[in-house]
């Protein structure tokens, strides 16, 4: 085995120091088979992946990575036997593309082709499950089995679709709120009452400052004495007529 390895390595102008230094995905592949399989009891799946450790380069086949072609390329040209004694990775480092990437693009066509799988197989095995189903029905036991029948046949009604009522409630405190409008007597006095109240307060408007007083005299003063006096003889005056 190691020498058709070494011839290999030659043959692929690579040496064992290039393959050491690449990532390993070997592992991977084969945590993943294992756990398609399930163990080493287990009958093995209907579904593609089981095998993909050692069927690596059947699983590339189904991809259209350039990567992926490039090492199909490199892995169908050398003989068989050195095929097997290599690991995947030899071929990554050979194509010049990262085994991480292989490993997205193995994964990738994995569940493409699984779901591929699923649709055939339940496609295939349906019939026979009508058949089962309709087997089941007619026994006293088919219960299930026989609801199912009539709601593909349409002979159960179908039901109601989801109602939705809407209650609409009037509460007290709401009622409360609505307060009537006053008469209109009382509405034509505040109007009066306020236009009365106006027509007493200064302008606030003006802006324009008021005169200075004129500087007082004396003649304003003699006289303002003297138009006093006269005003008290002119009372005395009338208290002696009364």
């Amino acid at each position: 085995m190691s020498i058709a390895r070494d011839e290999g390595l030659v043959r692929l102008g690579i040496d064992a120091e290039k393959l050491a230094a690449a990532p390993r995905i070997t592992q991977q592949l084969r945590m993943i088979a294992r756990t398609i399989r399930g163990g080493r009891n287990a009958e093995p799946p209907y579904g593609p992946g089981a095998d993909i450790d050692t069927a690596w380069a059947v699983y590339l086949d189904g991809s259209d990575d350039d990567g992926a072609r490039f090492i199909r390329a490199i892995y169908y040209s050398i003989p068989k036997h050195m095929r097997r004694a290599l690991p995947i990775e030899a071929f990554c480092v050979a194509a010049g593309v990262s085994p991480l990437k292989i490993l997205e693009v193995l994964t990738a066509t994995l569940v493409r082709l699984g779901a591929q799988a699923s649709t055939v197989i339940a496609a295939v095995n349906h019939p026979r499950v009508v058949e089962k189903t309709v087997e089941m029905a007619l026994t006293d036991d088919g219960v299930k089995d026989r609801e199912m029948l009539h709601k593909h046949a349409n002979f159960l009604p179908t039901p109601a679709g989801a109602k939705t009522s809407i209650v609409v409630t009037q509460t007290a405190t709401a009622q409360a709120a609505a307060v009537p409008a006053p008469p209109p007597e009382q509405t034509i006095r505040r109007l009066a009452d306020r236009f009365n109240l106006a027509r007493t307060l200064p302008e606030s408007a003006s802006t324009t400052p008021m005169p200075a007083a004129p500087p007082v005299t004396d003649a304003d003063v003699v006289e303002a004495e003297y138009t006093t006096e006269d005003d008290e003889a002119e009372e005395s005056d009338a208290d002696v007529r009364t």
